[in-house]
């Protein structure tokens, strides 16, 4: 496998981070874009949820009906619940747009968990135009509230020149930050020497 000059990593090695790190909650069953995963990592990701699309919040054991209360009622963590339940289908319904709506009201609070989700939706072009520049938007409104995930991710962005300018140091910085969070993925990038 080639390496990339960036970081010495095999290419599918960094891509299969980025796409993990950007499917967190909501990867199971929900298109990814062909051409940017290779066909491992690929068939790893539409297999099922990396972390559970439910599950990802406290309202994961409540029914929808009152997760769709509060999130009407305005509770930004429902809100989040009640999107990731649309993009994974709730009662047998998959309902992609309603699911943007619904994250993008938690994240427009700034919720950073909603942030992260939004910006990995804008990554794949899950219910919204694929722009990676404004994932990495999203990405780092949640970085900067210490959010360990999208921390990993822009560290991803930054070393693969994924909507930002390839930033060697910028990287590293990032992945350092989300390591000393305890995030494992940043942990092995700063120890491979990112």
């Amino acid at each position: 496998m080639e390496a990339e000059k960036s970081s010495g990593r095999p290419m599918v090695w960094r891509v299969a981070g980025w796409v993990l790190f950007c499917c967190m909650g909501f990867a199971g069953g929900i298109p990814v874009h062909a051409e940017a995963v290779p066909e491992p990592v690929r068939e790893t990701v539409q297999a099922g949820p990396v972390a559970g699309a439910q599950g990802m919040t406290r309202y994961a054991d409540v029914p929808v009906r009152l997760v769709r209360e509060k999130a009407q009622a305005g509770d930004e963590v429902a809100q989040l619940e009640l999107g990731l339940r649309y993009l994974h289908g709730i009662e047998g319904v998959r309902d992609v747009p309603a699911g943007v709506r619904w994250i993008e009201k938690a994240a427009s609070s700034g919720m950073p968990q909603a942030e992260h989700e939004l910006g990995a939706l804008y990554q794949m072009g899950i219910g919204v135009p694929r722009d990676a520049q404004r994932a990495v938007e999203w990405f780092r409104k949640a970085a900067i509230q210490g959010y360990a995930p999208s921390q990993t991710a822009l560290g991803f962005a930054y070393e693969n020149g994924t909507g930002v300018k390839q930033n060697g140091e910028k990287a590293a910085y990032w992945f350092e930050k989300a390591a000393a969070s305890g995030d494992g993925i940043a942990r092995e990038s700063v120890e491979a020497g990112m």
